[in-house]
């Protein structure tokens, strides 16, 4: 996917436009799913990576409203689009 790589952490509590994302084996966890996502913010094209699994089945169920607007908030020890 196209678009400068950004950490999550810098784009916890903006609104966000989520364009696409993709699944793929994590080269960081073991046994664990890696999602990139690719999102429009302030009109520049952005992806970023996480092993959220939260984030992950959210992605899966909205996948057919995509592209939508969200936020991405960390609430204790995971990340989930509000």
């Amino acid at each position: 996917m196209e678009g400068d790589k950004v950490s999550i952490s810098e784009l916890f509590n903006q609104t966000i436009v989520v364009l696409a994302y993709r699944k793929f084996e994590s080269r960081a966890v073991k046994g664990k799913t890696c999602v990139e996502i690719q999102f429009k913010l302030d009109d520049k094209i952005g992806v970023t990576f996480t092993n959220s699994s939260v984030l992950e089945r959210q992605l899966d169920t909205f996948k057919d409203m995509m592209p939508f607007e969200a936020s991405i908030k960390k609430i204790h020890n995971y990340y989930t689009f509000t």
